[in-house]
């Protein structure tokens, strides 16, 4: 008689068999489940990626380069006696010397300066050398207009009701004043001996300062006779204004080719 086979006894009848999970490899579940901190790491990325394409978009943060109003330092030399007329012609100097301008060019700035020398011949055995000294400042990222203004903020009564800044130079007492029709802002110091006039336009700034010294000419006088050292330059002052606009003019024509 053929008997069915004996079964093997394989352990407790009572435990379920588990088909479907091996023992080499971790429950599914388990095989993505990730650690809290790395889905909030996630979240962080993703929100940062995502104002940085909003604030990129609408230019927050981003500055305005200042305006040049086409003003340009080429290499040449801007202290000419044409370009600071009429102040050169008002000096009546037998003639004019010219130094080598100092032009520097970077990311931020461009600069230019420079002097103009004259020698105008005196009375009694004097003569007096003029300087018109000259710099120009193009910034090309940063606007001046706040350190330019700040230079002009203290101002206190001066004699005759003017309202200016002043200052001490030599014996001289200068009183800074802002003549407008020129610029954005114009900042002029002037005194007895010394002239001068900062401009800010945009993001150029010029500056023209006037002094002179005297000298004695030994060769053509009375050496007894004696000057002070500076000479008075007061009576030029009416000609910073137009002279400053003459440079301006100059620098803002489009390059020679």
């Amino acid at each position: 008689m053929i008997s069915e086979p004996e079964m093997e006894d394989t352990g407790d009848p009572g435990e379920p068999l588990d088909l479907v999970s091996h023992t080499d490899r971790p429950p599914l579940l388990g095989r993505f489940t990730a650690k809290p901190w790395m889905w909030a790491l996630g979240a962080v990325v993703v929100t940062s990626a995502v104002w940085a394409g909003v604030l990129k978009g609408t230019g927050y943060g981003q500055t305005a380069q200042p305006d040049l109003h086409g003003y340009h330092i080429d290499g040449s030399n801007p202290c000419t006696n044409l370009n600071l007329q009429p102040l050169a012609g008002s000096l009546a100097v037998t003639g004019f010397v010219q130094s080598t301008p100092v032009i520097t060019r970077t990311a931020v700035l461009d600069r230019a300066s420079c002097e103009l020398i004259g020698m105008a011949g005196g009375s009694r055995g004097w003569r007096t050398t003029y300087t018109m000294s000259v710099t120009v400042d193009l910034h090309k990222k940063t606007d001046p207009k706040a350190e330019f203004d700040a230079r002009s903020l203290a101002e206190i009564a001066v004699p005759g009701g003017d309202q200016g800044l002043v200052f001490s130079y030599m014996d001289d007492h200068e009183v800074t004043t802002h003549p407008d029709g020129i610029g954005d802002r114009a900042n002029m110091t002037t005194g007895v001996y010394r002239q001068s006039l900062s401009v800010r336009h945009g993001g150029a700034v010029f500056s023209l300062t006037l002094f002179g010294f005297s000298e004695r000419d030994d060769t053509n006088g009375d050496r007894s006779m004696l000057l002070p050292p500076i000479a008075k330059t007061s009576a030029f002052r009416k000609d910073l204004v137009p002279t400053v606009r003459s440079l301006m003019d100059a620098l803002s024509q489009p390059p020679s080719s």
